[in-house]
């Protein structure tokens, strides 16, 4: 199925491909938009899968294709929220399909390095970690937008949560199979943004900080977990880690209208 492309000319057309289905998301009618978007989220993880089919195993194609296809799903569910202006709607475009492409280098990447060293894992590391941080932002900020009753934003952000916090701990040391450790520890990851979620859906914020302060306490436990995985943690990480999200309350609260 390679069709005599390598894996770079693969991973163009599969970015293409998938931002012309988004920007179709707009050309159907409203009432199949999120049968569309189902169908959107699908093809991005069996294209994602195509393009980086050499090296891929049964457990890589479960754990290492979860950020691409949630980042499709997220930015996807986000564009229908935006201002009905092909204005703006081009130019996101846009950026997802540059997105994607540097998304899929990444875990190309990953790929590549569960079998021999290679240098650019530490660069593919920080853009796994940020593209995991935009996905939880654009999710969580869905989530928030449709009202819903507060048990039911804790079990959609603990079921997201989990799948992108285990993927990215995961690619800390990529065994073959899926640690015990790494599985209980996105668990209680999740858990804490599940309660965080919940008692936040009583707080009067708007939806956009309300997913940023979601997505920055991610930062802070992927962050802490990720030096404990890796024997680096220190005082002084923790320190920074837990500053940023003291700051973060600190900004929610002040941003917060307190008087409806």
């Amino acid at each position: 199925m390679d069709f005599g492309l390598n894996k770079r000319q693969k991973i163009i057309i599969a970015s293409v491909i998938l931002t012309f289905g988004l920007v179709s998301t707009q050309l159907v009618d409203f009432n199949l938009r999120f049968k569309f978007l189902t169908g959107l989220t699908i093809l991005a993880y069996f294209i994602s899968l195509w393009a980086l089919w050499e090296g891929i195993n049964f457990l890589k194609a479960a754990v290492l294709l979860i950020l691409p296809t949630l980042f499709v799903l997220g930015l996807a569910s986000f564009y229908f929220l935006l201002p009905v202006r092909w204005l703006t709607r081009l130019p996101v475009a846009l950026i997802f399909g540059l997105s994607f492409y540097s998304l899929l280098l990444s875990q190309n990447v990953f790929n590549v390095a569960s079998i021999r060293t290679i240098p650019l894992y530490r660069a593919a590391s920080t853009a796994a970690f940020l593209f995991t941080l935009i996905t939880a932002f654009f999710l969580f900020n869905v989530i928030h937008a449709f009202n819903l009753l507060f048990i039911w934003n804790g079990l959609l952000v603990f079921s997201l949560g989990f799948l992108l916090v285990m993927q990215i701990l995961w690619s800390i040391d990529m065994k073959d199979r899926l640690d015990i450790a790494v599985i209980v520890q996105s668990m209680i990851l999740s858990l804490s943004l599940t309660e965080l979620s919940i008692a936040l859906s009583f707080w009067p914020m708007v939806t956009t900080m309300w997913s940023l302060t979601l997505a920055s306490v991610m930062y802070v436990l992927i962050g802490l977990s990720s030096q404990i995985l890796r024997d680096r943690v220190n005082r002084r990480a923790a320190v920074e880690y837990l500053s940023i999200g003291a700051v973060i309350f600190i900004v929610a609260f002040l941003t917060t209208s307190w008087s409806g």
